[in-house]
């Protein structure tokens, strides 16, 4: 990796917010673990993480069966849902950068389709752009240690650890089949979420069995096929409670419902107030 020494430094920051734990903090900075042998082991890691292998051979491994080599280019995430593991070949002179934010942020990405599970790791070469830009986030914490400040800089750290997700992980996904299939189930269902038809019929165009699509779509998005729906159906009756006239048994029917009392009964499950007291709101 051109110029890598400039980065050949042992410093991070770490800012938290009073009276609250270090789960709640971020950080960023540059580690050399030349010499190191084990990095982590076994641990729940209580923040999201970003690494970039600046330099040298590593392995990883964690409680969710993923196992993978790690040498210079290559960016993996430390995630809180899961316990890992990584070394470090000690002669390699490992040298990584970081960014870590709190766990609020996996969830985030996790919700709106930027990180799967199974999907935290890639090779992604030579990208000054990414120490360039925590080096400059160091000296910003450097400069201010105001609660302004450091939400300005968590709010960079995450963008910058979304933009390594979207440029790396997810094209590394990209070509998977199955992927394809996951990706297309999800717009079959908003396609479909106010027909009474049954899931399984709905999907049967993608020529995968349902309890395998079932497990496939949980996995990637974090809820099942069948929630998915509900979900598309409670979102559909907040808009036409927001903007139009329509009675509570016109949209039930709307949006596919057997009746006005089961629509009311789910929406209010979902969302803790009555349709109607939504609308009055």
């Amino acid at each position: 990796m051109k110029d890598v020494e400039q980065w050949n430094k042992r410093q991070a920051i770490f800012r938290g917010i009073p009276g609250k734990p270090l789960s709640e903090s971020i950080s960023c900075g540059f580690i050399n673990k030349s010499g190191y042998t084990e990095d982590i082991t076994e641990e729940h890691y209580d923040r999201f993480a970003m690494v970039y292998v600046l330099r040298g051979n590593g392995h990883y491994r964690d409680s969710h069966g993923l196992d993978f080599p790690l040498q210079e280019g290559d960016v993996f995430l430390r995630c809180p849902d899961r316990i890992h593991s990584n070394t470090v070949k000690p002669d390699s002179q490992w040298l990584e950068c970081f960014a870590s934010v709190r766990s609020e942020w996996y969830t985030l990405f996790k919700e709106i389709g930027v990180v799967y599970l199974d999907r935290i790791h890639a090779a992604i070469g030579d990208q000054s752009s990414i120490p360039q830009t925590i080096d400059h986030l160091m000296q910003a914490l450097n400069a201010s240690d105001t609660p302004l400040n450091n939400s300005h800089v968590e709010f960079e750290l995450a963008t910058l650890i979304r933009r390594i997700l979207m440029q790396g992980l997810q094209s590394q996904g990209s070509h998977s089949p199955q992927q394809h299939k996951v990706e297309r189930a999800r717009s079959l269902i908003r396609e479909h979420a106010t027909k009474a038809d049954d899931l399984a019929a709905i999907l049967q165009p993608l020529a995968l069995s349902y309890s395998r699509l079932r497990s496939l779509f949980s996995q990637t998005y974090g809820i099942s096929p069948g929630d998915y729906r509900i979900q598309v159906r409670i979102e559909q009756a907040c808009a036409l409670l927001e903007t139009s006239q329509l009675s509570i048994q016109e949209i039930a029917d709307r949006l596919g419902y057997a009746d006005a009392f089961t629509f009311s009964k789910q929406f209010k499950q979902r969302l803790g107030v009555a349709p109607s007291h939504f609308r009055k709101r």
